[in-house]
């Protein structure tokens, strides 16, 4: 985790000169070179400025450091939702089992700032759904040691 924290702070650094924020171009670059095989439409200078102007909090035309952290936690969490996904249908297809359709978030562009609300609200969602499987599935498994006490 150390190395992880240090090359999100390195790539922040480099990409932006040492400066304290990102131009438009610098975030183009870091965009196009560092997040393409994360992110979609990482080509379309467009869609990279609708991410920048997104992410511009204060609305001073640049990332600021705190600005491309909410990035990269949005990326973060978007990428740990498609991993909790991935794992069920993983588990599922070992079961025989059908998985539960997830909706998943494949564009991570920040437009606004509130996005992240869905990722969370998607993830809990999911979390609560295992946990209710979960709670059926013991209540089957006690139900079954009990007729065969009887039995």
């Amino acid at each position: 985790m150390e190395s992880a924290i240090k090359t999100v702070v390195t790539v922040f650094l480099k990409s932006s000169k040492g400066k304290e924020n990102l131009g438009e171009k610098d975030f183009q670059s870091l965009v196009k070179n560092q997040l393409k095989n994360i992110l979609t439409d990482t080509d379309s200078t467009e869609a990279v400025k609708t991410m920048r102007q997104g992410l511009d909090s204060d609305k001073d035309g640049k990332v600021s450091f705190p600005e491309y952290l909410k990035l990269i936690g949005y990326i973060a969490e978007s990428f740990s939702g498609r991993c909790f996904s991935e794992k069920e249908t993983q588990v599922a297809s070992s079961v025989h089992e059908t998985p539960a359709e997830v909706p998943t978030v494949t564009n991570v562009e920040p437009k606004d700032g509130k996005q992240e609300e869905p990722v969370k609200e998607e993830v809990a969602a999911k979390v609560q759904e295992e946990e209710d499987e979960e709670e059926g599935e013991k209540a089957e498994a006690v139900e079954e040691i009990g007729d065969l006490i009887r039995a």
